[in-house]
């Protein structure tokens, strides 16, 4: 009994100061059982082991300390149909600290537990197995006996490869023969058809000359058809002139050029024979100069614009049509219905009303809303009353009627992507921060359509706002952000060129900037909705696509409420959710109101 605990003892704490190596290994079975026995080079130095079996994969896994397997590491096949060792995996794995040689067994229904007793005899370790009746074997003479057999079976396979070697061998001689014989037809079938190639390249070519001469004789007689048809054109503008005709203000291409200045804005319209669309418009560049890609003249008279402050001139280049600013002129810059649009807060002409002057191919329309007549002055009177250089050609025109209303979109949210198409995951043209300002063009679902700077892309319209739907928390955080960027907001956080708005619509309305009216009696919870006097904004779900906020009631917060955008409160409505904000649209005794509802910071306070 001693004896045994000192072996143990001696295999689980001895330490080892030179790798053991073990030589081979055996299953040997006899009348009191079977043992698993590793035979090691020395009794000397033996190293630390542990066992562990896995009753889900039959696998019975074996350590040993510092130690190398003559026989190399890898995998060895033994019986499949064994109830004992049917293979065994050999390999390096570290193990609390140490590095162990791995010996994996899958194992049959003889092996069923990791507590299996060992023994040592001198330089043999051995694995005591409950099971008998096993078949003993030696690893070593295993895998000699498959490699002899091996070595015989692919001195078979030689003999029968050099066999088949030679039949290949003369069907390949005679695939060659074929194949020599197939190439010798496709030459000759080559040359034929190359003869024939030449002979119709030949004929393509006498008649492509043909052809050209006969299109250089049609150019020519084009041409002088051409120059005979504009002297005449000419010809007839100078009778028209002589007998005082019409001449049209405008320039080739164009429809339209319309000026309209006063309440606080300033609008150039411009409308080509060709819709225009917001992707061909290019600048304004470092010359203050926006060009409109359209097809015209490579080059064209200059017309001068002699009424506002928006632009300067207007003319025909090899690019396109080209409109020359006015220094500092900064206009906010839409596509609407295929006509180009220029706008800006008025700076020139102070005075209320309107002054409109629109050019035509009969002269020009004039109109000041201080006066009860209009004016419609000739091209001449109208050029010398303005700039006495501008320049006058023929063209056509049509009227048309103007209603202008821009409005900007605001990024609200920290960081978005600008989307190439209205889906997140299409490819990302640029990111934008709070602050940044969008030309709104269209909504797709749940994007909307802007341009920024050149880019025209999609933003998810949750994370946008117009001006006059901004918190009183966003729209202080935009002035601090405007004011760090250099750039100046006019009082009250209104867009230039939106200043229209108000003539189109007959409410009162005004901003409560965050505060409750105090002019308005507070209620409780009534049939008709809620009172949002009554409760605080604690939670706003924003992962969905439909974002809601979540309220509960200031004296009793056990008492809860969720809205979705356009759900109707006491006297008004949701107007948007933001990732911070919700905005309510109220209207009582026939005025309207805005009212924003921040989200609380850690300090209790709204952010």
């Amino acid at each position: 009994m001693m004896k045994n605990k000192l072996i143990v003892l001696f295999l689980f704490v001895a330490v080892a100061v030179n790798a053991a190596q073990i030589k081979d290994m055996s299953l040997d079975c006899g009348a009191k059982g079977c043992a698993l026995t590793f035979k090691f080079a020395s009794d000397k130095d033996l190293p630390s082991f542990y066992q562990k079996f896995d009753a889900k994969s039959h696998k019975l896994s074996l350590g040993f300390s510092a130690t190398s397997f003559a026989l190399g590491e890898g995998h060895f096949e033994i019986d499949a149909t064994s109830s004992f060792v049917k293979s065994m995996s050999v390999y390096k794995e570290p193990y609390r600290g140490a590095e162990f040689l791995k010996i994996d067994l899958i194992v049959g229904s003889a092996i069923t537990t990791d507590k299996n007793a060992i023994a040592l005899n001198k330089s043999d370790f051995m694995l005591k197995l409950a099971s008998k009746g096993g078949k003993s074997w030696t690893l070593s003479k295993l895998f000699a006996d498959k490699k002899k057999a091996a070595e015989k079976a692919a001195e078979k396979a030689a003999l029968e490869n050099k066999k088949q070697a030679a039949l290949d061998k003369k069907a390949a001689e005679k695939a060659a023969l074929e194949e020599k014989k197939r190439l010798a037809e496709e030459k000759k079938a080559a040359e034929k058809a190359a003869l024939e190639e030449r002979k119709r390249e030949a004929a393509e070519k006498k008649a492509a000359e043909k052809r050209a001469l006969e299109e250089k004789k049609a150019a020519e007689k084009a041409a002088k058809e051409e120059e005979k048809r504009i002297a005449e054109e000419q010809k007839n503008l100078d009778k028209a002139i002589l007998e005082g005709g019409k001449i049209s203000a405008l320039l080739p291409n164009l429809k339209e050029m319309t000026v309209l200045v006063g309440s606080g804005m300033e609008q150039f319209r411009l409308v080509a024979t060709t819709a225009i669309e917001l992707q061909h418009v290019i600048g304004p560049d470092k010359a203050s100069t926006i060009t409109v890609g359209l097809a015209g003249p490579q080059k064209s008279p200059v017309f001068k614009i002699g009424a506002g402050s928006l632009v300067k001139h207007v003319t025909w280049g090899a690019n396109g049509l080209k409109i020359q600013l006015q220094p500092n002129a900064k206009p906010v810059i839409v596509v609407q219905e295929g006509a180009l649009i220029l706008q800006a807060a008025e700076k020139t002409i102070k005075k209320d009303g309107f002054l409109f002057w629109s050019a035509h191919p009969d002269g020009i329309f004039v109109r000041d809303w201080m006066r009860a007549s209009e004016e419609k002055p000739n091209f001449e009177t109208f050029v010398n009353k303005f700039d006495k250089d501008s320049k006058k050609i023929v063209s056509g025109a049509q009227t048309f009627h103007l209603r202008p209303i821009v409005r900007e979109l605001i990024v609200v949210a920290d960081e978005i992507e600008l989307f190439a198409a209205p889906n997140d995951n299409a490819q990302v043209l640029k990111r934008l921060t709070f602050g940044d300002r969008l030309v709104s063009l269209d909504v797709k679902g749940l994007y909307c359509k802007v341009q920024h700077g050149s880019h025209i892309g999609f933003v998810n319209k949750r994370a946008v706002s117009y001006m006059d739907e901004l918190s009183a928390v966003q729209t202080e955080r935009l002035k601090q952000v405007d004011k760090e960027r250099g750039e100046v907001v006019a009082d009250g956080g209104e867009v230039a060129g939106s200043q229209l708005d108000g003539l189109y619509d007959d409410r009162v309305t005004y901003s409560s900037f965050g505060r409750r009216d105090p002019f308005v009696e507070i209620k409780g919870l009534v049939e008709e909705g809620i009172n949002i006097d009554q409760v605080e904004l604690v939670g706003i779900i924003w992962e969905s696509d439909v974002p809601m906020a979540i309220l509960v009631e200031s004296k009793n917060p056990s008492i809860s409420y969720t809205l979705k955008e356009g759900d109707k409160i006491l006297n008004g409505k949701v107007l948007k959710i933001t990732q911070t904000d919700v905005l309510f649209l109220i209207q009582e005794f026939g005025v309207s109101r805005r009212y924003s509802m921040g989200l609380p910071d850690k300090f209790g306070g709204q952010k």
